[in-house]
């Protein structure tokens, strides 16, 4: 099976990165796919790394119009509120703007064939100077406004030292199904003269950018202890726990998989999932909405881990608003290819999409009235479910020209 290249892109991007312009990840080409971008090592992680580390992060992702791109890459400084930085390059870079990315390879043993392109940051082409928000933007044929992908990820110092608290909410009219997140952020000594303007609290669920509570400000101040504490502000909806499919073997049926076949290419059809908006709370395991690529029968899954049509199948009746597929996979947004069709014959939803073998999360979830995502009519929204929280710590201050991270806290719950 091969992807053309004259496929048209998914969505127009304005080419050139403008001051004021929020950056958000976007994958602009159907035929690009399995952007991924981690700590190296470890793929399941937050797009973070610590300043000065060399072990930074892995971009990675597979184009399958299988034809060798002179691909190159460039990356920007950001604000906390992801518009480009007013920063000179050579206050935020070390190295070149623009670079190539030479580390890419064929599929091997395959039914669908692409190529394999990565790319490590730093490298011996640039590396980040300064703490922040960055973005990394490819783009392809020599032309840096032609833009195929677009990541964000931040790079952090620690300076001081943020914790948290998750508990269910306050507010008697969602207190079944909200969490509260309070935040302790120790100082440790870090020179702050203004602690309302200077420093801003970012949170962020299941390492979502869609839906992070921003420029937040401490409720309480003692001896250098900043205390977050909301009392029915700035909650999040508890959600779901995830559902889970496993592909890592296609000739075997694995977690959430019903069946699956082999044709010009493999096809797997997943366990049906009903409604369950009046359901009550139920747990399992889950890893939060994330996915990895994984091929459980050879040693290298970049480049051995095959493609399958995989289809989602939701019992339910029809809706008065559309339901997609929704989790990493979809990179947290609603979009076309994850969209799925309604059968009034088997009076239930479903749509294929195409995915690499590994490990997946998913919930089918709506748009809300208020322009989120939200799972109320389509799989319910409970306080208890078990969400991971990221912090972090912006600071910009007399004499700084740039938001520095000056605390990160890794994604965990504590609930």
């Amino acid at each position: 099976m091969l992807v053309k290249k004259s496929l048209i892109p998914l969505l127009t991007l304005i080419g050139s990165v403008l001051f004021g312009q929020n950056l958000t990840d976007t994958t602009v080409f159907s035929y690009i796919k399995s952007v991924q971008i981690a700590p190296v090592g470890e793929p399941l992680d937050f797009a973070a790394y610590e300043l000065g580390s060399i072990k930074g992060l892995e971009l990675s992702f597979d184009d399958l119009a299988y034809e060798w791109n002179n691909y190159g890459y460039r990356i920007f400084h950001c604000t906390k509120n992801w518009e480009k930085s007013d920063l000179l390059l050579n206050q935020y870079l070390t190295g070149f703007e623009g670079n190539y990315m030479n580390d890419f390879a064929i599929s091997i043993g395959t039914f669908v064939p692409y190529t394999h392109y990565r790319l490590k940051i730093p490298n011996a082409d640039m590396t980040p100077r300064i703490s922040g928000n960055y973005v990394i933007e490819v783009y392809q044929d020599d032309n840096p406004n032609d833009i195929v992908l677009r990541r964000r990820f931040i790079i952090y110092e620690n300076l001081v030292i943020p914790a948290l608290q998750v508990s269910r909410a306050v507010d008697l009219n969602n207190f079944s199904s909200e969490q509260q997140v309070s935040s302790r952020v120790s100082l440790s000594g870090y020179p702050v003269q203004d602690y309302f303007n200077d420093l801003d609290l970012s949170i962020l669920q299941n390492r979502r950018w869609d839906n992070a509570k921003t420029e937040l400000k401490p409720a309480f101040i003692n001896d250098g202890l900043l205390e977050y504490n909301f009392m029915g502000g700035e909650a999040f909806p508890g959600g779901v726990e995830f559902h889970v499919f496993d592909t890592k073997r296609l000739n075997q049926v694995g977690m959430g998989v019903k069946t699956s076949r082999l044709d010009t290419c493999w096809e797997v059809y997943l366990n049906e999932v009903k409604n369950q908006s009046i359901s009550v709370y139920s747990f399992q395991n889950d890893i939060n909405g994330r996915r990895f690529y994984q091929r459980a029968d050879v040693g290298n899954p970049d480049l051995a881990g095959d493609y399958c049509w995989v289809e989602f199948y939701f019992k339910s009746a029809k809706l008065d608003v559309p339901v997609f597929v929704f989790g990493q996979l979809s990179d947290w947004r609603l979009t076309d290819e994850f969209e799925l069709v309604y059968d009034e014959t088997r009076g239930a939803y479903s749509k294929s999409v195409l995915l690499k073998q590994g490990y997946y999360n998913y919930i089918f979830a709506h748009p809300t009235a208020g322009g989120s995502v939200g799972t109320e009519l389509t799989e319910g929204t409970h306080w208890q479910t078990r969400n991971d929280y990221t912090l972090i710590m912006y600071n910009q201050g007399m004499g700084l020209r740039y938001d520095r991270i000056i605390g990160y806290l890794k994604p965990s719950s504590a609930l």
